[in-house]
C-alpha cells in the first residue's frame, strides 16, 4: 500500500468512526489487513494470527507488550490490546521511539467497540503520520510487533461483533 492509501485510510476512519462505532456502516476490515500486511512488520499475513493460540504468537514472535492470560485460546479472543498513542525522537539521529498504553474493549465484561475502534484509528494516524517522515522500511525496526497485531485484532473484532 503506498504512503496516500495509507494516509487515507487513516483519515478515512476518522471521518466514519460515529457510524463504524453505532454499526450504522461497516468496517472495511479487508483495508486494514492490507494496510498492516504492507508494512510487513509481522511475519505472516495478519489473518492467520486470528486463529493462532496465543502462546504460540507470545514463544515464537511477540515482543511482550500484550498481556496474555489464556495462553490455550486464540488470539482473536484476547481482549488487551496495545494502542500506539505517541512517537518521539530525532529523526536525523534515528532515534524515534513509540509509546503504548494497554485498552481493554472487554473491560466492562461488555464488548465496546468505541476502544476497539479508539485503538485501531488513533493507532493508525500516528502510525501512518511517521511513513512519510522515517519510510516504511524504518519503521518496521521501530514500532512493536505487539501494537501492530492489536490493530489487526481491533479490526477483526469490530467486524466479528457487526
Amino acid at each position: 500500500m503506498n504512503t496516500i492509501d495509507s494516509l487515507t485510510l487513516a483519515d478515512d476512519l476518522q471521518l466514519t468512526g460515529t457510524k463504524i462505532i453505532k454499526k450504522q456502516q461497516p468496517l472495511d476490515a479487508e483495508r486494514v489487513y492490507k494496510f498492516i500486511d504492507s508494512l510487513a512488520v509481522l511475519d505472516k499475513p495478519i489473518s492467520a494470527y486470528f486463529t493462532m493460540k496465543q502462546e504460540d504468537y507470545y514463544e515464537n514472535e511477540s515482543d511482550k507488550k500484550l498481556t496474555l492470560q489464556h495462553l490455550t485460546e486464540p488470539l482473536a479472543d484476547m481482549h488487551d490490546r496495545i494502542l500506539t498513542n505517541h512517537v518521539d525522537g530525532y529523526v536525523q539521529n534515528d532515534e524515534i521511539n513509540f509509546t503504548y498504553n494497554h485498552e481493554d474493549p472487554y473491560a466492562d465484561d461488555d464488548y465496546s467497540r468505541k476502544t476497539d475502534f479508539h485503538v485501531l484509528s488513533y493507532s493508525l494516524k500516528v502510525v501512518t503520520a511517521m511513513i512519510p517522515v522515517i519510510g516504511a522500511d524504518n519503521l518496521k525496526t521501530k514500532i512493536s510487533k505487539d501494537a501492530i497485531l492489536s490493530i489487526g485484532l481491533a479490526a477483526y473484532n469490530l467486524t466479528k461483533h457487526n
